[in-house]
């Protein structure tokens, strides 16, 4: 996954060129450190390693950096915030709320299996290393299952589906996203992440009962009765 961020600009053009100048080493250095995290994990991984990898000083990573803690934490939180924008962009194109959410599914997946180095430093590097990354990945996972329930709502809302628990289900979807994406990571098989998208979208979309219309049941009316 590109890590790139827009430049901020300066004033003038010495302090533009400056700023992006500074920009490019920050964006350098991210990479890295998904790419290094990624390989090394979490722990084994040093500052020498991704200062190495990024062709940069430590000086420059403390510039930008306060420590490794920080930098694992802004690589969360940019891959959740480019996973629900890219989510949102493709609602944006679809009409209807089933079709909405599939391709708000299919994008999330893709975009997972996609950068697999990413969906390591999430669903793996980022688990079991104390309360306070803990609470950081709880946070990016509430955030998805709370964007999935959102849509399911919707489609509740407008009679596409039948009344379900959104946020159970949404919880219950994250679920397996989670242990499929973990099970392949984990048992480094060839076959790319990328061919699980469209038959564990089917079977999450597939879950969803459809509104069946039919004619209302004559109910016995019993004010008559003697």
């Amino acid at each position: 996954m590109e890590l790139d961020e827009p430049a901020t600009n300066g004033k003038t053009e010495g302090s533009e060129k400056k700023e992006r100048g500074r920009q490019e080493t920050r964006n350098k250095i991210l990479q890295a450190a998904m790419d290094v995290f990624s390989e090394k994990g979490y722990n084994d991984t040093l500052v020498d390693d991704i200062t190495r990898e990024s062709s940069t000083s430590k000086g420059a990573f403390y510039f930008h950096f306060p420590s490794k803690k920080a930098i694992f934490e802004v690589l969360l939180d940019t891959l959740i915030d480019r996973l629900l924008a890219g989510a949102n962009q493709a609602i944006d194109t679809r009409h209807g709320a089933v079709e909405k959410i599939r391709a708000a599914l299919t994008v999330v997946l893709s975009t997972l299996t996609r950068h697999e180095k990413a969906t390591r430093l999430l669903f793996v590097e980022a688990s079991g290393l104390g309360k306070t990354f803990d609470r950081q990945v709880y946070a990016a996972h509430r955030a998805i299952a709370r964007f999935i329930a959102l849509h399911l709502t919707h489609a509740v809302e407008d009679g596409s589906i039948e009344p379900i628990d959104c946020t159970l289900t949404a919880y219950a979807w994250l679920g397996a996203i989670h242990e499929v994406l973990l099970m392949r990571l984990l048992e480094n098989e060839d076959r790319p992440l990328s061919d699980l998208v469209d038959p564990l979208c089917d079977l999450l979309v597939k879950s969803l009962q459809p509104t069946s219309i039919s004619a209302p049941k004559e109910r016995y009316d019993f004010s008559d009765e003697p």
